[in-house]
């Protein structure tokens, strides 16, 4: 009898404490979910201003999901997160900025990547990274610069001291391959989707 006893009081103790848990947790949720929300939309004002500096404003744009699987396929990894026109003082658009997610070496790369009307890729600016420490987080000064004004075209990655062309080839950071690969891939699938979609007004 006393067994049967012990074993209510402890099922109700552990009961009390999982309730209390999940209400402390609950409320902890509610006093955080606003100020996640909105550092991560400061984060990605910050990106997309970061590759279109030009730009006064950004509009939604309505992701072509059909279009957007249709781009992925060819590139491993790579999800088309959303879309932005880039509107200027007047309201004007001047291009589009094009939110991706590559799968890295380590975790995946969110980044934004600029697009202007006449197929000129800004740049690229990273929200998210968690790559190896040393290799592939060093992403934001090696990868980040090289896609400074390109023109919108496929490109390739090649190893240290192999680029022989400057215009279509993004110098690996030494070590994290992969991570160079992945955001180059997220960069191409941009690229596509601008030209298949967006490109012209469309």
């Amino acid at each position: 009898m006393n067994d049967t006893k012990s074993m209510i009081k402890n099922a109700l103790i552990l009961f009390a404490i999982t309730l209390v848990a999940g209400v402390l947790l609950g409320i902890v949720y509610q006093v955080t979910k606003e100020p996640i929300a909105y550092q991560e939309k400061l984060a990605q004002d910050k990106a997309n201003q970061s590759v279109f500096a030009a730009a006064s404003t950004f509009e939604d744009v309505t992701l072509d999901e059909a279009k957007a699987l249709e781009v992925v396929s060819d590139h491993t990894g790579v999800t088309i997160e959303s879309v932005k026109k880039a509107l200027d003082g007047s309201g004007n658009g001047i291009g589009y900025v094009v939110q991706v997610k590559s799968k890295g070496y380590g975790d995946f790369i969110t980044y934004t990547v600029g697009i202007t009307n006449d197929g000129n890729v800004n740049g690229i600016s990273i929200i998210s990274i968690a790559e190896t420490p040393g290799l592939g987080m060093n992403a934001e000064k090696v990868i980040v610069p090289q896609f400074v004004d390109k023109t919108a075209t496929q490109f390739t990655v090649a190893k240290n001291g192999q680029v022989t062309n400057a215009d279509t080839q993004i110098e690996a950071i030494s070590g994290a391959t992969i991570t160079s690969k992945a955001i180059t891939e997220g960069v191409n699938a941009a690229v596509t989707y601008f030209e298949n979609v967006l490109k012209g007004g469309k």
